[in-house]
């Protein structure tokens, strides 16, 4: 067996259908090739992301072929199956999957597109009333509860944390003031429970906010830590979360929170006084905590270990549910 993920090069929307792949590797061998979507014209790439949107309404065949021409050459006819995310790759991947028979797996938002042009649609809440519309309960990524255990060197305390942190988003504004309640929060954190914290920022955050961090916790912090503006962009982020036996991570990114609860590692979210996030954000969030995969605090709150209680059978459930689901609507 064959299996193509078609990438338009974001990252998030790879590591989603990587993660998909993955989840079926648990159950069934194949072999995986990346190919890349671009479109003929790059000049005229949102037009053609439109149009083709449109097209897809009532598609039919002629209308799959002139999808199909607005972009360079993929050869298809080798493989069994096709992986993709991101409304960037909908069209095509509808497309070339009715031209070709081949069943696709899409992961997103249908942004026009009826999930029965794919046969299997996973998304975070339902849209249509189809069996090819399968919503997840926790969003695909890189990440389970094996992953991370396997990739942990066992070097770190028993009550080492890790916090990821982010910044300020479109959703999202954190003060100052807020960065130095968590600041203060952490250092009585610690000595509490007598932890470490390994931090890992990323490219939303400030650097002065990440350099203020640096300063203040100086001493407290992990040497596993990874700063974004100092270079460190490479986090082995299967190995920090399998060393952890907690994870804070800010609320800023729907995907630094699922690759957290997917560790199946107690996560708690914080978020600031400043949001300005969409409905589909909030219900997001809102459907974690009704699963118990998180605790959603104020950042400017203190922060709790809960020792002793972890999410990794619950994960593993959600898994083996997915994988059954997607294996049952593409036929294998």
């Amino acid at each position: 067996m064959k299996v193509m993920i078609l990438s338009d090069g974001v990252p998030g929307h790879f590591n989603q259908s990587k993660g998909v792949s993955q989840l079926i590797a648990e159950e069934i061998n194949f072999i995986e090739e990346i190919k890349i979507l671009q479109p003929k014209f790059f000049i005229f790439r949102s037009f053609i992301k439109i149009f083709s949107r449109y097209l897809c309404k009532k598609l039919n065949k002629p209308k799959a072929k002139i999808i199909k021409s607005f972009y360079k050459k993929i050869d298809i006819n080798s493989y069994d199956l096709i992986i993709a995310a991101g409304g960037n790759t909908a069209a095509f991947s509808a497309a070339i999957s009715m031209l070709n028979d081949i069943p696709n797996i899409q992961l997103g938002s249908p942004r026009g597109i009826h999930s029965n042009f794919f046969n299997a649609h996973l998304t975070i809440e339902r849209y249509f009333e189809t069996p090819n519309n399968i919503v997840v309960d926790v969003t695909p990524n890189l990440y389970s509860p094996s992953i991370c255990k396997n990739a942990s060197d066992n070097l770190s305390s028993k009550n080492s944390c890790l916090l990821l942190m982010g910044g300020n988003g479109i959703a999202h504004s954190y003060t100052t003031n807020e960065w130095k309640d968590l600041l203060k929060n952490i250092k009585f954190f610690l000595k509490k429970h007598n932890s470490e914290i390994v931090i890992v920022t990323s490219r939303r955050t400030d650097s002065k906010i990440e350099e203020l961090f640096r300063k203040e916790l100086f001493g407290f912090y992990s040497n596993k830590s990874i700063w974004f503006n100092l270079g460190g962009k490479n986090a082995n982020l299967a190995k920090l979360l399998g060393n952890a036996c907690k994870v804070f991570v800010t609320e800023d990114s729907t995907m630094m929170i699922s690759e957290s609860i997917s560790s199946g590692k107690k996560v708690t979210t914080l978020y600031p006084k400043n949001i300005h996030a969409p409905i589909r954000y909030k219900k997001h969030i809102q459907k974690y905590i009704e699963l118990d995969l998180i605790d959603s605090q104020s950042i400017s709150s203190q922060l709790n270990l809960e020792l002793g209680s972890d999410n990794i059978e619950k994960i593993n459930l959600i898994r083996d549910k997915l994988r059954q689901n997607i294996l049952n609507r593409v036929g294998l």
